[in-house]
């Protein structure tokens, strides 16, 4: 399976980006404590194929191309942060998982 890191503004990965046996998109992320004060989360991301057009225009890309390819290339044009955020705030139709394990 391919996973494709999404980069944001301050060069660190902010999600990471696949496709299910389905066919959706799929993106996730997890952060764990860095010590007993914190605590870990993790959460996902899961976009219907009917979403990709979407993502593509929205982005001025060709949304004939594969999704994997078009969430490549965002990252690339230095605006995974702005992906993120799509999702995030829902301008992006998703589905949200979400775990939190406090200390």
């Amino acid at each position: 399976m391919t996973n494709i890191s999404i980069i944001g503004d301050e060069g660190e990965p902010v999600l990471y980006a696949s496709l299910t046996s389905e066919g959706k998109l799929f993106f996730e992320f997890e952060f764990y404590g860095r010590n007993e004060n914190e605590g870990d989360y993790e959460f996902n991301y899961t976009v219907e194929p009917e979403e990709f057009p979407i993502i593509a225009n929205k982005f001025g890309l060709n949304p004939e191309d594969p999704i994997l390819k078009v969430v490549q290339q965002i990252t690339e044009m230095g605006k995974g942060e702005e992906l993120s955020r799509a999702l995030s705030e829902e301008e992006i139709k998703r589905k949200l998982w979400s775990w939190l394990s406090t200390p």
